[in-house]
């Protein structure tokens, strides 16, 4: 079966309200097989320990309307740069 991915969508612009009541801008990219059974979700822009808050608005808002139901999705949020350093991603758990 082919596995190859495609950016559906590149930096989509979203507003998520914290747990603490707060409310924050973040982008998503979006990747997905071919066939659509698998996809890739990278959070940027938002603090990593707002990141559950921000997949949790786009479960609400945004991915109903371009994945399937029975398709797997892999969500991550990426940590601000560092100078000198690799850029990291933090893998979260999709029960948001």
């Amino acid at each position: 079966m082919n596995q190859t991915m495609h950016l559906l969508r590149r930096g989509y612009e979203f507003e998520y309200r914290t747990v603490g009541g707060v409310n924050g801008d973040a982008q998503a990219d979006l990747w997905v097989t071919v066939s659509g059974s698998r996809a890739v979700l990278v959070l940027k822009g938002c603090p990593v320990d707002d990141a559950s808050a921000a997949l949790k608005s786009l479960h609400h808002t945004w991915l109903p309307y371009l994945l399937r139901p029975d398709t797997q999705m892999l969500a991550l949020a990426l940590y601000p740069r560092r100078e000198g350093t690799k850029t990291r991603a933090l893998v979260l758990p999709l029960s948001a």
